[in-house]
């Protein structure tokens, strides 16, 4: 009868519990050893050219121009524009390209809100005054210089909500990270105890095996009228040998 999974989680929660409890104590290594960063978030509002629209035109185009402008805004076009509008802003890019690349994408987070024409722009950095630094100069230069990678001069992209800073850090999220390692060693834990699951390797007793029935023995007619004579014989044999006694 095969062993049930309700058995081997009992007969392994040790296993289990192991396992589930290096998950947990990695992840949050993992993330104590990642630098703190704060969040700036500030917010703008698209308003295209064109007095002619209805409103709903206006506001798909709105969305359209917003989602466009969460593309431009990781590109290095755009970087430049921000770094030569604030000196003050720390020098701390790498002289890499490719990582001077990923280092501001890492930072900058772009979210269109739909149905509202406004877009929430999001810096991450680990100093609070850089943070909001760079949120400030970032909707600065997205208000004078957003029309041009459109070519609508009469666009409109205005700051109607100044950055606001987080007031602890938003990352690394650390009960995101301890609730993905219980999770995941929680199924780790689960499936290796029943891949690894053996009888022999648990003291259990193997199944007996099923003893087939032998076929029964024919004989050919001579035999059995053998088999016969002989054991009237031997019936014979034995009745004299206890007459004699």
């Amino acid at each position: 009868m095969p062993t049930s999974y309700v058995k081997i989680l009992k007969n392994e929660w040790r296993t289990i519990f192991f396992i589930t409890g290096g998950a947990l104590a990695l992840a949050l290594i993992l993330s104590l050893i990642q630098p703190f960063q704060y969040s700036a978030k500030t917010r703008m509002l698209v308003i295209p050219s064109g007095g002619g629209l209805d409103a709903y035109s206006a506001l798909k185009s709105a969305e359209a121009i917003g989602e466009n402008i969460a593309q431009v805004i990781y590109t290095t076009s755009f970087f430049d524009k921000v770094i030569q509008d604030n000196s003050s802003i720390q020098n701390i890019w790498s002289t890499d390209e490719t990582k001077k690349r990923k280092q501001w994408e890492k930072m900058i987070k772009a979210e269109v809100l739909y149905g509202t024409g406004m877009i929430d722009i999001t810096v991450y950095h680990k100093d609070k005054a850089q943070a909001t630094m760079l949120a400030s100069t970032i909707a600065n230069v997205l208000s004078k210089e957003g029309r041009n990678y459109f070519g609508m001069p009469g666009l409109q992209i205005i700051m109607v909500s100044s950055p606001l800073l987080s007031k602890y850090p938003v990352k690394p999220n650390i009960l995101l990270n301890i609730f993905m390692g219980l999770l995941l060693g929680l199924l780790g834990g689960i499936t290796f105890a029943i891949l690894t699951f053996h009888p022999a390797m648990r003291g259990e007793a193997p199944p007996r095996p099923i003893k087939v029935a032998e076929p029964p023995m024919h004989f050919r007619p001579e035999e059995k009228e053998e088999r016969k004579i002989s054991e009237e014989r031997e019936i014979i044999s034995m009745h004299n040998h206890y007459n004699k006694h």
